[in-house]
């Protein structure tokens, strides 16, 4: 297998560990588990875990050694903020775009995420609907951004089962699709962006909440001593 193939697919099992949960946030890796792990020698494994440090999904501290990156709520809405204002801007050039089989692949794509409770599953359906009008627009840019993007906002989402607010997200989905069964580009790039700003304010409400629970919690305890 070439050298190139074989680093490939190290690199994509490693990100769908990372992104999954089976790598868990700040779990500490090394060199020999993953040879074991992936039977593969050091060096396409080393080329993998530096191209993720890069994507800033694996920390390599020297002395201290390499770990998955822990999650960062502040840089998952960063994310998401990003990616809501390059989606929609993508979304509205490309609507004029589509053609009737990509139309069915996103009535299709919106018909599975409505049914799909699962976060991982249903962060992975949205993407497959957005790479509809993603590779109708033929934007390296963009490429690159969603590339660099999704897997964090996919990591935090898997992390946080529930976190994004059903209502408001299925709300922009439905919106989303329709618009582009119109030809609505302005509705449906609207519908874009809420989508993202939906799920990006409903997982910081989330940890907000938990954090303000546990520092009551922490107050209590306290109190009780």
């Amino acid at each position: 297998m070439p050298r190139k193939l074989l680093r490939d697919q190290i690199f994509d099992s490693l990100l769908d560990a990372i992104v999954s949960g089976d790598l868990a946030a700040g779990e500490p890796i090394s060199d020999k588990q993953l040879e074991t792990w992936l039977g593969a020698s050091r060096t396409p494994i080393r080329e993998a875990v530096n191209r993720l440090a890069g994507m800033g999904l694996i920390e390599v501290a020297p002395q201290r050694g390499t770990r998955i990156a822990p999650l960062d709520s502040t840089r998952f809405a960063e994310e998401m903020e990003m990616l809501g204002v390059v989606y929609s801007a993508t979304v509205r050039e490309s609507v004029a775009l589509l053609t009737d089989e990509d139309r069915s692949q996103i009535r299709e794509l919106h018909d599975r995420v409505s049914r799909t409770e699962n976060a991982l599953e249903r962060a992975r359906i949205v993407d497959a609907l957005m790479s509809v009008f993603i590779d109708r627009y033929r934007n390296t840019h963009v490429q690159r951004i969603r590339e660099k993007s999704v897997p964090h906002v996919t990591r935090m989402i898997t992390a946080r089962p529930g976190a994004l607010d059903a209502t408001d997200t299925s709300a922009a989905l439905d919106a989303l699709a329709a618009a582009a069964a119109a030809g609505e580009a302005d509705a449906a790039a609207d519908a874009t962006r809420a989508y993202f700003t939906a799920g990006a304010a409903s997982v910081l409400a989330r940890d907000a909440a938990e954090a303000a629970a546990a520092a009551q919690t922490t107050a209590s305890e306290n109190e009780g001593a």
